[in-house]
């Protein structure tokens, strides 16, 4: 009975902790900031069904995120703020299924523990409500390093499906959160071949048969997609210097001190997980794994493009073996503080403490910044005040980032350039990107009154806005 009493107050803890969390990443979402990919996958979202699924198939990215934010803007509205919702109902679950889960598997501090942990390290507020698919990868790796776990625990043929199932649901997320979960698949076998396990190897086989078999169809559209998506689907050139920075993406809060306090925690929970290790005590195997998921998904990502002779990986790709790494770290810090123990364990702990609540505060409130900025407002008054039907723009930027943010905010204002400038029949827009300047000047030479409006921003895009008329 007291047992009951204690797991029902933990439980109660356990859910006011993630409903504060959510709220705290619901809180970044009713804003109309985005940027270009986001400005991409909003389009593409606005289309019919018919045409989303078209669209996908000319992507580069699994189905499941465009299909399931469709499916939500029917429901809620087509806008910024229910694509957003779609993306953090991810960061939401990780916390509630999380918190719940790591309580039955390792304990429920260590739930506490990494609930703390999502709520402030780098990127998750970040890429938590960003209208791409990385939430629902951290989402379904981080649950599939959970049924990891579970078949640590138990070997049941309940813990392979769910291992099995959120493997392939990983891979309809992201190709880089089923690399991450390839990882975990891969440290299995040799966990269940060092251990002799030969029933489990059976169920091993039969979970990995059922995971080729749900995800074959999603793998199928991924190979007709890289086929068809090759000239664009490669990315900055791979080198020395990258690696090394791509090693330290997931501590990045840019404040470099709080940055290198966070690697230095990280190494010293690696370092006694280590020691453990080396002792032959396994404890901290699975933590361990967790802790190295992302490097190896890095290590993975170089090694296959320095193969294929052209990049196919960049640091955001880290992104979806994220929540894998800081339950990681966070099972070995606890381990750490707990064997510490007295005043020495009190004073590490308060020290983590601190360093976590000034990470999450940092990072909280430059994100809330970012995507609160009132610019994108200003710039959307403005032009629905000022817009016509008839109007046309003109702008010359590096990668058509800018405009293809305009395609969502105003799907109805057409582009051109010098040559079909003519076609305008109403006002003539012209957007003066940093470092093309000197394309104006043509224009004064073809006869044209060049006037400036206003500097317009949004996200992290601005632009001197001009209206060209004719002599």
């Amino acid at each position: 009975m007291e047992k009951s009493i204690i797991s029902g107050k933990q439980n109660l803890i356990i859910f006011l902790s993630a409903f504060t969390g959510s709220a705290i990443y619901l809180s970044l979402i009713f804003n109309n900031n985005l940027w270009v990919d986001e400005a991409f996958t909003a389009s593409l979202l606005r289309g019919s069904f018919s045409d989303v699924w078209s669209a996908t198939a000319a992507d580069t990215l699994p189905p499941f995120y465009n299909i399931f934010t469709k499916i939500v803007t029917l429901i809620l509205g087509y806008s910024a703020p229910s694509m957003k919702f779609s993306s953090a109902l991810a960061a939401v679950l990780v916390l509630f299924y999380g918190g719940f889960q790591i309580k039955k598997l390792f304990s429920f501090e260590d739930a506490l523990v990494f609930i703390a942990f999502f709520l402030t390290m780098p990127y998750f507020f970040y890429y938590s409500v960003e209208i791409r698919p990385y939430s629902w990868g951290f989402f379904f790796a981080f649950a599939a390093a959970l049924a990891f776990k579970e078949i640590l625990l138990t070997g049941s043929l309940k813990a392979y499906l769910k291992f099995a199932l959120f493997s392939s649901l990983s891979g309809y997320a992201h190709h880089f959160a089923l690399v991450a979960v390839a990882v975990l698949w891969f440290f299995l076998i040799v966990y269940l071949i060092t251990g002799r396990k030969k029933n489990a190897l059976r169920l091993f086989g039969a979970a990995f048969i059922l995971f080729i078999i749900s995800y074959l169809p999603c793998l199928l559209l991924a190979v007709y997609q890289i086929k068809n998506a090759s000239s664009y689907f490669s990315m900055s050139p791979l080198t020395v210097h990258s690696f090394f920075s791509d090693l330290r993406f997931p501590f990045v809060t840019h404040y470099t001190p709080l940055s290198l306090l966070l690697m230095l925690l990280f190494l010293s929970a690696l370092v006694f997980a280590g020691i453990n290790l080396s002792k032959r005590d396994f404890s901290l195997f699975c933590p361990a794994v967790y802790a190295v998921t992302p490097f190896c998904v890095l290590i993975f990502g170089y090694a296959v493009s320095f193969a294929a002779g052209t990049s196919y990986f960049t640091s955001r790709y880290l992104v979806p073996s994220l929540a894998i790494f800081w339950l990681g770290t966070a099972l070995i810090l606890r381990a750490t503080l707990s064997g510490l123990g007295g005043k020495a364990g009190r004073i590490a702990f308060l020290l983590c403490a601190a360093l976590l609540l000034v990470c999450g505060t940092v990072n909280y409130t430059s994100q809330f910044k970012s995507e609160y900025d009132n610019s994108v407002n200003e710039m959307t008054a403005w032009f629905d005040r000022n817009l016509s039907p008839d109007d046309g723009y003109i702008i010359y930027e590096t990668a058509y980032q800018i405009e293809i943010c305009m395609r969502y905010y105003y799907p109805g204002l057409k582009k051109y350039d010098r040559q079909s400038i003519n076609e305008i029949k109403g006002n003539i827009w012209y957007f003066e990107v940093e470092g093309y300047e000197y394309e104006l000047e043509k224009f004064k030479s073809l006869g044209y009154n060049i006037v400036y409006m206003r500097q317009m921003a949004f996200d992290r895009y601005k632009f001197n806005l001009y209206r060209l008329d004719k002599n």
